[in-house]
């Protein structure tokens, strides 16, 4: 039984074709196990579609909703107001309902410098606009020590997000729960570990685990129309 819960973090929709003839999904999934969910980009050319969110929920998967939009100049500004503005017009042209906990969750390259007061304003407009923040970056200070020091002054002005790591890179499914985490909190307070690299020829992908059920309640259980 596994530990932790199995995600799929992909630019590429889950439900491309791959020259083997297996979908990207059913590639990921003969590697590992099902996917419960599935992060993807909500806006530009490698948005998440509609009809890849039909074949993700006739496979009860999750979509962990990812705004990588950003430019490192962008996020190194205190204008983080404009940008949570275009990820929530992106979710709700979507259909992504709001008031219900759903995260859209900011993706910080691992190279690139953030600021804190980016942070805070892009998580109080999120939040004012129905859904809940969420930062996805390197948290191995060794490597890049900006996000670290940026999101622990994020959380030091009284401010709460999920927060995903992208280090350390391990293989195979996590045997504990040791991401590692920004120097204000502890690899329990990560809610998403971005485990592994893999790729299908020319299409990337990684494995990123959730610690719990209660982060698969931060995601979006596409249910159709009726959204």
């Amino acid at each position: 039984m596994n530990k932790f819960i199995f995600g799929v973090r992909s630019k590429t929709r889950a439900n491309i074709k791959l020259s083997n003839g297996y979908t990207l999904y059913e590639w990921a999934m003969r590697k590992n196990c099902p996917p419960t969910f599935w992060a993807r980009s909500i806006c530009g050319d490698e948005a998440v579609t509609k009809e890849e969110l039909e074949f993700l929920k006739n496979k009860n998967c999750k979509i962990a909703l990812l705004f990588d939009e950003l430019t490192e100049n962008e996020v190194s500004s205190g204008n983080g107001k404009e940008s949570a503005e275009k990820a929530v017009r992106a979710a709700k042209e979507l259909g992504v309902p709001e008031n219900e906990n759903i995260a859209i969750i900011a993706v910080i390259e691992d190279s690139w410098s953030v600021y804190n007061g980016w942070m805070i304003n892009f998580a109080q407009e999120i939040k004012d606009s129905g859904f809940e923040a969420g930062f996805i970056g390197n948290t191995d200070s060794s490597m890049n020590f900006n996000f670290d020091r940026h999101y622990s002054h994020f959380i030091e002005a009284g401010y709460t997000s999920i927060c995903g790591a992208t280090q350390p890179k391990i293989s195979g499914e996590p045997i504990d729960w040791s991401p590692y985490a920004p120097s204000v909190i502890g690899p329990e307070d990560i809610q998403l570990w971005q485990t592994e690299d893999d790729a299908y020829k020319e299409i990337s992908f990684s494995y990123i685990y959730a610690k719990d059920d209660d982060v698969l309640k931060s995601m979006w259980q596409y249910a159709g129309k009726e959204d």
